[in-house]
């Protein structure tokens, strides 16, 4: 059951008169009296990202296999089958799986790469994502730690494209893209899009060697210092999450990814593969305190950074500018304290920009990407009030049984008439 709000919400607090100069307050009676209750199916979807597929149609997928459909225009929500993954049989067919046999074999197996500056095709892995996930941790499991996908049809492709966060410990996680012809799967890898946590390691399974990094930056005999930070990863460079996909007004396919640490970093894609554009080149550009702005294998940083919150990241062109949705803070189920302050959870900020790469700035012109230092950016004491603020921890306002908290990863539609959620 959902208690809808009246249209305007300036009638909740007061009634005004015609002549605007009678103002009566309502009264929690009164209140009460202008909702309607109504009956809607509800489904439980993590770090949900919104797809549009014809007429009142929608589906929602999320983190731990979390997948659902609207259609009545995203009023009510059933739950799908979760088992929308798949691989390639010995024939050539594709054929259902497990999620714990999808990541293993991709099926891309060349790409277009610059070689001595020139584009050239070249071998594409082999790259086995659930290893590298597992990082030689105790206790990992693929169930728990696949986060955060991104949906978004490839019109060049013709196929569903599903952007998976394979989540590690230590950094060591991987973006991966997974395709099908059907929205509802099955699901087959088709390669990594950015690997983070690289390491100098004996074990074969996640040696930096294993990833796309030579790819991009060349044939290296040891791991260049830029990247061979060990346990220091997180002051440096993103962990892999997150990943949001989206077509610029030019036709350009563009990624944004990561999640606290080291900031937010967007990357080009090759329209033709879904998988990044390798022949794209990012120049090394650091701030003041030697983090990178623009890395060579890492793209261009538009947000955060010095483990300033903000993960989640969402980015929907709207109007004349790309809008960048974040979520500050962190999960915080505790509510609030004796005074009825809100304890620190998630706050959904957004800014703006021209271009998908930024700068992304507020209605106050401060930048989403912070330079030289760490800044508390959430709850009662933040040191920074940067984003518009979009929701935030509240109280039941004196007319809700219960109060709301931690509002986290969103994702964002222009359905087909033109009107933003």
């Amino acid at each position: 059951m959902k208690r809808l709000f009246p249209l305007l919400l300036l009638t909740v607090l007061t009634a005004v008169s015609a002549n605007a100069q009678d103002v009566k307050q309502l009264t929690t009676a009164e209140i009460n009296a202008m909702y309607k209750t109504v009956s809607r199916l509800r489904a439980s979807v993590h770090d949900p990202s919104v797809a549009h597929t014809t007429g009142s149609t929608f589906y929602i997928m999320g983190s731990h296999n979390g997948f659902a459909r609207s259609t009545d225009n995203m009023q009510s929500w059933s739950g799908q089958s979760n088992n929308y993954y798949g691989r390639v049989d010995a024939s050539g067919r594709v054929v259902s799986c497990s999620y714990a046999d999808a990541y293993s074999v991709n099926q891309t197996t060349e790409v277009t790469a610059l070689v001595n500056g020139q584009p050239t095709k070249v071998p594409f892995g082999p790259f086995d994502a659930k290893a590298w996930g597992n990082a030689d941790q105790e206790g990992w499991n693929i169930s728990g730690n696949m986060w955060a996908p991104d949906l978004i049809y490839n019109t060049e492709m013709q196929k569903w494209c599903m952007y998976m966060s394979v989540n590690g410990d230590l950094w060591h996680s991987v973006i991966v893209l997974l395709t099908s012809s059907s929205i509802t799967g099955p699901y087959v890898y088709q390669g990594p899009v950015v690997y983070s946590g690289f390491r100098n390691t004996t074990i074969p399974e996640i040696n930096w060697k294993k990833t796309d990094l030579e790819l991009v930056i060349g044939e290296q005999e040891t791991l260049p210092a830029r990247y061979n930070v060990g346990n220091n990863w997180g002051t440096y460079w993103p962990n892999n999450i997150d990943p949001c996909v989206f077509y610029d007004e030019t036709g350009k396919l563009w990624m944004s990814y990561g999640s606290w640490s080291g900031g937010i970093f967007m990357l080009e894609l090759d329209e033709q593969t879904g998988l990044r554009d390798y022949t794209v080149q990012y120049p090394t550009q650091n701030d003041s305190q030697g983090r990178a702005l623009s890395d060579p294998y890492f793209g261009i940083r538009i947000a955060g950074g010095y483990y300033s919150s903000g993960e989640g990241s969402y980015i929907q062109h709207i109007g004349d500018y790309y809008y960048l949705f974040m979520s500050y803070g962190g999960y915080a189920p505790g509510g609030y304290d004796n005074n009825g302050n809100p304890q620190g959870g998630y706050e959904m900020r957004t800014f703006r920009s021209t271009s998908p790469t930024g700068p992304y700035l507020d209605a106050t012109n401060h930048d989403a990407c912070y330079n030289g230092r760490y800044w508390l950016n959430f709850g009662p004491t933040a040191q920074t009030d940067g984003g518009m603020k979009l929701l935030g921890s509240y109280n039941n306002w004196g007319f809700q049984t219960v109060g709301e908290c931690a509002q986290g990863h969103n994702s964002a539609i222009i359905d087909s008439k033109g009107r933003s959620f």
